[in-house]
Formats: structure tokens, sequence, C-alpha cells
């Protein structure tokens, strides 16, 4: 038997963005882009003279060039993947083949099969259920999957539901849609998931049982040392809104007035700093509006590793994007997630802080500063908590990830390459209660701090 413990490994990521797109620019013929300018520039003047914020997405983007691949949270998905596995696969080389999701065209799925060993789904929202049931693009096209030929592995994959409308209860999907959720398990060789109502997604459509995991983010590793933080006297609120896309706008514009009120009373009362931790390019006319409406606060934005460090610079979080309250778990910081999806409120109970999500449309200014000021005052308890949860699903992830890396070995030699969908066992995922039953083994007494 030949030793190929230090051949390389070519691992294909199918992702939310891409390295290649994240640095991508679209620019639009110069009529259209004319005309968005036009269309952008009345839209501030508006927003100028009516202290309401009026912004067009689609015109905002052409007029900038962007497209909708700046969020930093699936960038930094990308990253914490190829860390894991490139540390679990030592000391064997990896070399990895980025996708993004959407484009698995002939070509691309001819070069994965001739190239790569193994096909990772990669972490974020893959998963999209609209309110009558259906699914999003990314599922409605999953039998693209069967292209691929290699083994496939899904890593960090949830659930998306957005609460700008009705929220679809998981018992009242679509035949189609479960079977939709049936074939992406069947075609998986395992699967990790970031939360339990994900878990229990594909545990009723597809009787499968999945590892919990948590966002590949949660483990993140700076890709170079932290800047050092400096000594002050007053407590730094970290912001984040939402703003990457016309749902979360809809959602976001009548909270603001509330959100813009609360944070000047949080300066006033608390005699904080205020720091905006920007996720997204889309949040960059939000920004300009917060200003605009005499809100002081110090920016942050770049790189993952650049958010990271302005994490670490906080006391507390109040914010809206799910990657927002990762960022800030990871950087072991509390936080007040405003939730415009489901999966914020279920991150929140993941990691035994429920109280710490409160849905949008519930927000008013009272509920508000009492939410606040009670996880505030509570603060030094909240960041005990969340070290002991994050600590068990960073051990959920090494073990995921430890049985991919087997799996993969085992496969290596077993493996149908003519698209058989072998499916080699299930793996048992972490119920909330295993969770805290670990934490309390491990010497962390959760009780005391509810």
């Amino acid at each position: 038997m030949t030793d190929n413990s230090q051949d390389a490994i070519t691992i294909c990521l199918y992702l939310a963005i891409t390295e290649e797109a994240e640095t991508r620019r679209e620019f639009k013929p110069w009529p259209r882009r004319l005309k968005s300018l036009t269309k952008h520039s009345l839209d501030r003047v508006v927003t100028r003279l009516s202290h309401r914020l009026h912004l067009d997405v689609y015109h905002y983007e052409a007029a900038h060039g962007q497209g909708n691949h700046s969020n930093r949270g699936d960038i930094a998905i990308r990253i914490a993947i190829k860390q894991q596995l490139a540390k679990a696969f030592a000391p064997r080389p990896v070399n990895f083949l980025e996708v993004r999701w959407g484009e698995l065209d002939d070509k691309t799925a001819e070069e994965i099969n001739h190239s790569c060993d193994i096909f990772v789904i990669g972490g974020g929202g893959y998963i999209f259920l609209n309110a009558d049931g259906a699914v999003g693009h990314m599922l409605e096209n999953v039998e693209e999957l069967g292209k691929i030929r290699c083994p496939v592995f899904a890593y960090g994959i949830g659930l998306n539901r957005l609460m700008h409308e009705k929220v679809c209860d998981l018992d009242k999907l679509t035949d189609r849609s479960r079977q939709k959720i049936r074939y992406l398990a069947k075609k998986c060789e395992l699967i990790g998931v970031r939360d339990s109502e994900t878990a229990k997604l594909f545990e009723q459509s597809a009787a499968k049982l999945v590892a919990l995991t948590g966002d590949p983010v949660l483990s993140y590793r700076e890709q170079r040392l932290p800047s050092p933080i400096r000594s002050r006297d007053r407590p730094v609120i970290g912001i984040n809104l939402a703003a990457h896309g016309w749902r979360t706008l809809s959602m976001l514009k009548p909270l603001l007035p509330t959100i813009i009120a609360f944070f000047k009373d949080v300066q006033r009362t608390h005699h904080a700093e205020l720091l905006y931790l920007q996720h997204h390019d889309l949040e960059r006319p939000v920004i300009e509006f917060l200003h605009a409406e005499g809100l002081n606060f110090e920016l942050v934005s770049g790189t993952p590793d650049d958010l990271m460090n302005g994490y670490a610079r906080t006391d507390f979080v109040v914010c809206q994007m799910l990657h927002a309250c990762i960022f800030a778990a990871a950087a072991g910081k509390p936080f007040l997630g405003i939730a415009y999806d489901e999966k914020i409120i279920a991150f929140g109970k993941l990691l035994g802080v429920a109280e710490c999500c409160l849905p949008h449309r519930g927000v008013e200014p009272a509920l508000l500063e009492q939410t606040f000021v009670s996880l505030f005052q509570n603060r030094a308890a909240l960041r005990e908590k969340l070290e002991a949860r994050k600590k068990v699903l960073q051990l959920a992830q090494t073990r995921f990830v430890e049985k991919l890396v087997a799996e993969t070995e085992r496969l290596g030699s077993q493996y149908d390459f003519s698209g058989k969908d072998d499916q080699p066992g299930d793996l048992p995922y972490l119920l909330e209660a295993e969770i805290s039953a670990i934490v309390k083994q491990a010497g962390n007494t959760i009780s005391r701090l509810h």
C-alpha cells in the first residue's frame, strides 16, 4: 500500500463569496450607470431634506460599480473553513479551488472532477425558505451537484428565513422543497450545520442526522497580529445595521429613528464611545445617514481581520447582521441582536443567550432600552457563558473536520466516481441539552449565570 500522507489534496470550496469575487467590480454600460448616478444623487438630496433614508439598492450598486459580494461574514466563512481544513489535513499540503454558488456550469464541473479530491459546500445561508414553503435559488437548483463525482461534504451551512414576510414553519414545507432537501442530504457524505433549526430541517425533511457545528467563523484565526487595545475610561459600544439588500433595508428603515435616538441616549447616559463595524458595502449610505442625523462614532471597515480587531475593542455590541453577532461572540463580547431573520434568534439559542436577541418587529424605544440596560449590566456573566458555549462549538467543529478528513481518506480508495450517491452513515449532532451537559462537565457552571 502506498503512503500518501504527504501527497497534496485538492479541495473544491463551493462558496457564497470566492476570493476572486470579493474584489470583482461590476460596471454597467454608461447610459445605465449615468441613470443610476442621477437616481442615487436625487435619493441623497431627498434623504437630506426629509431626514429619512432614501436608498435604492439597484441604483446604488450600479452607480458605484458594486455587486453583492462584499459581505465580510461570507468572506470570513471562506477564510475560516480554509484555515480549519488546512490544519486538519496537515502535514499533507492542501490546494483549494474556489467556485461561487450558482456558477457550477458543465465546464467548471468537469474541471472539479478532473482535479479535485473532495467538494465542500462552505457555510452561509445555503438554504433559503420563502413564506410559502418554497426554497430559494440554491436548493431549487440543487440537482446541479449531481455533476460532481468526487465526495461531497457540507460544512457550516444554515437556514435563512427573512422576517419581512411571514416566516415559514419547518413542518409546512412543500413536497417539492422536501424533495430538494432530501437530495442534498443524500448527495453529501457528511453535513455540519450552524444551528439547531437547520438540523431539525434535515431531520424532519430527510430523516438525516447532521453535525451541529455552529458557524465556522467562531473558530476564525486572525491572519495578522491583532492591534493592541488602547486603555480607556469609557465603555465602547459596537454598532452594526443590516443593509445588504432591499429586504433588509425594508426592515431597517422604519427602525432608524428609534435606533438613532437609542444610541444618542446610550452615549449620554453611559458616557459611551460608539464604534460602527461595517460588514457590507451597502451600509455606507446608512453610515452617512447616521452621521447626518447627528450620531457621532468611529468607523471600522476593511477585512475580517480589521473587523475582528474592532470587535476586540468593544465592551458590548448592538447589531443586526448574523455575523456581527458571530464576530462579537468569537471576540468574547456580549451582544444584543435585533433580528431581521430567524437565523439570529437560532444563533442566540445555540449559545444559550436567547435573551440577547429581539425580533425587529418588537423593537420599541422602551423595550430596546430596557433590554440593553439589563444585558449591559450583566455583561460579565454573559461573557462567561459565551466563552463556555464557544469552546464546546469549537470542539464540535474540530470533531467534524477530523471526521471529514477520515471520510476523505476512507473514500479515496472506495468512492464510486461514476456519480453514485453512496451514504457512509450519519454523524450524530449535538443537541442543546448535550451542549449544556458538556459545558457543565468541563467545570463551567452555567446555571449560576442565569
